[in-house]
């Protein structure tokens, strides 16, 4: 009798020993090392100045591209973070260009056409190249020097300005799980 409970609670703890209790679950959304969150985006300042091919190798050296946006929230967050990072800078490399000839301006970092395009004063002038950067006007009073927000402007591709570089959010899920075995080992008299 007491071999045959012990055999079925053997027979069913191996079958229940197979499944596993999740006791809790989390998603945990995290930038690479040196990157800061930013507007839902991992975002690094480089203040290395290079043209926009070496900026954007640069950036595809740490899995990653040049800065791109796609609305007034993105920006507004981007330029807060940049007020804070480097306050006195006054243009970065994005990675809006037009270069193939094309009229729009896409985003090479996601292969988007760019649509939310907020220029600076007097800008889009074409003639003056096919990258963009976001530039910011520097005033200089007897107070000291104010910088207003970054907006885009046209720029020579071949122009020498620090980047940004920008990476997803690298989503992990977390599982806490429980094996249901360590519940029920029993030591059976010998």
């Amino acid at each position: 009798m007491l071999s045959t409970k012990l055999v079925c609670f053997a027979l069913a703890s191996l079958a229940l020993g197979q499944y596993y209790l999740v006791a809790s679950e989390e998603t945990v959304a995290l930038c690479p090392t040196d990157f800061t969150q930013v507007a839902g985006k991992c975002l690094l300042f480089d203040n290395r100045w290079n043209n926009f091919y070496e900026s954007d190798r640069h950036c595809q050296s740490l899995n990653a591209g040049l800065l791109s946006f796609k609305n007034k929230m993105e920006l507004t967050a981007i330029n807060e973070w940049l007020a804070t990072v480097v306050p006195r800078n006054p243009d970065v490399w994005t990675s809006g260009n037009k270069l193939g000839g094309t009229e729009d301006y896409y985003w090479q970092s996601t292969g988007r056409r760019a649509i939310y395009l907020p220029w600076q004063a007097g800008q889009p002038t074409p003639i003056t190249g096919d990258c963009l950067i976001l530039l910011a006007n520097v005033t200089m009073t007897a107070e000291g020097t104010t910088m207003s927000e970054h907006r885009l402007s046209v720029a020579d591709c071949t122009k020498w300005v620090p980047h940004v570089c920008e990476a997803p959010l690298q989503i992990f899920k977390t599982q806490l799980c429980l094996n249901t075995t360590a519940f029920f080992e029993a030591k059976v008299p010998a």
